[in-house]
């Protein structure tokens, strides 16, 4: 067909371009979805500690090279014999945050076993709040990750203080509760709910109490009416006379997310590791680990989250543990676009290509400094090279696995070494 072969050239030349168009095509659909069924629900919302406020200085413009989709590799897609692969043994899961919009579209989902929806949010009153566009406007989401036999669950996140002390104080707000949890389980058409509720600080014996009778009654309702479905909760690094008692957890809850990040928070008055393996007094994942099982917890049922951002203090000097001089700043492992994340445009390629990469030896984190007309600054992260050292620590503990928070700061990144580091899941 020589009229083909003529213009075959041409055609060449503007595929690339075509590519393009189509993708900003796509997001521009799914957001403009997504904006409609949520109701224009801002991304730069704070959630907690999960979703502080947006930086507003130091924007960057480098970018780095999307990595390769795992999908693509052979590992990925189990083109191996049985016999010639090392299948995963622990569970990988994602939190999909509600402000990554589309971004979905370009993940490699198969790397998880498990995605957690990240959120729904209950008033005081226990009744729905916020939805954040679920389940609705999150149907291509959900198609896709049926299609590839992964379960996707809603979180149900209270974050605020105030409002979980006159929530857990009110039996009327508790039985609202318990309603609204199970309904996230019914239109997850019972593939189970996640429960991220988060207070540091400590509270009365009657306020604990409360809590824990919530959390067992949930369990044994929904289990009675879903008897496969999957609960997890959120539980704390540390948490000293406060509202978890980690000996009382019910059983029903399989999955624990336990906290191996913020053990340097972003309002912190020290700088350092968000998620230190060794040292550091204490504030570790070793130490962590040890208190649970001092508790009686079953390592089977731990999996440690670790965080896909980073933070970038500004700092009294460039010492590694400086104290910080007011709020850090959230930077993303690599560049995400800014029709996805506007609020967070630091990320930490840029930065390392900057101003280089250091290495804490005693918790293998990594982080990088400079100074500028304001001071000192010290950002913290991790990357494929501690985090792997967190992997070969889940691996020799016995623990059940890893969750990532978010899914998608890291472009696919270190979702693909943790799925080299894990191995494939094996085809059902």
């Amino acid at each position: 067909m020589p009229y083909l072969r003529r213009i075959s050239p041409i055609r060449a030349s503007l595929e690339p371009l075509f590519g393009v168009l189509k993708r900003h095509l796509m997001a521009f659909t799914v957001i403009l979805s997504w904006l409609v069924a949520v109701g224009c629900t801002s991304s730069e919302e704070t959630i907690g500690r999960k979703a502080p406020s947006a930086p507003t200085e130091y924007e960057t413009t480098g970018t780095v090279p999307k990595a390769t989709p795992a999908a693509n590799s052979d590992a990925m897609n189990g083109a191996k014999s049985d016999s010639a692969t090392s299948y995963r043994t622990h569970s990988l899961v994602g939190y999909y945050a509600y402000w990554m919009k589309g971004a979905w579209i370009d993940m490699d989902l198969r790397v998880y076993d498990r995605i957690v929806f990240f959120t729904t949010t209950p008033g005081s009153d226990g009744r729905m709040q916020a939805r954040n566009g679920w389940p609705h406007a999150w149907v291509g989401l959900l198609t896709r990750a049926d299609s590839l036999d992964i379960p996707v669950v809603p979180a149900l996140a209270l974050l605020e203080p105030d409002s979980i002390k006159s929530l857990f104080s009110s039996h009327d707000a508790i039985s609202n509760l318990l309603e609204t949890s199970l309904l996230l389980i019914e239109e997850s058409k019972g593939m189970g709910v996640h429960l991220d509720i988060e207070l540091f600080e400590s509270v009365t014996d009657s306020l604990r109490d409360n809590f824990i009778s919530f959390t067992d009654s949930l369990a044994e309702q929904a289990l009675r009416r879903w008897p496969d479905a999957m609960l997890s909760m959120f539980t704390p690094a540390f948490d000293n006379d406060g509202l978890y008692d980690l000996s009382r957890i019910h059983e029903g809850y399989k999955q624990l997310m336990v906290q191996g990040y913020d053990l340097h928070w972003q309002t912190g008055p020290q700088s350092g590791p968000v998620s230190a393996l060794k040292g550091w007094g204490g504030a570790n994942w070793e130490s962590i680990v040890d208190r649970y099982r001092n508790e009686g917890l079953d390592d089977s049922r731990l999996v440690m989250t670790i965080p896909y951002y980073g933070y970038e203090w500004p700092v009294e000097s460039d010492s590694v543990g400086s104290s910080t001089k007011g709020t850090a700043k959230i930077t993303t492992f690599a560049a995400v676009d800014s029709l996805v994340l506007p609020q967070y445009r630091i990320n930490i390629q840029s930065r390392i290509n900057q101003h280089g990469l250091q290495r804490d030896s005693v918790s293998g984190s990594p982080f990088y400094s400079f100074s500028d007309s304001s001071g000192f600054w010290l950002g913290w992260f991790e990357d494929t090279h501690s985090l792997e050292q967190k992997y070969s620590f889940i691996k020799e503990a016995g623990l059940k696995g890893v969750a990532t928070f978010p899914m998608g700061y890291d472009q696919g990144i270190l979702d693909a070494h943790m799925n080299g580091y894990f191995g494939p899941k094996r085809k059902k």
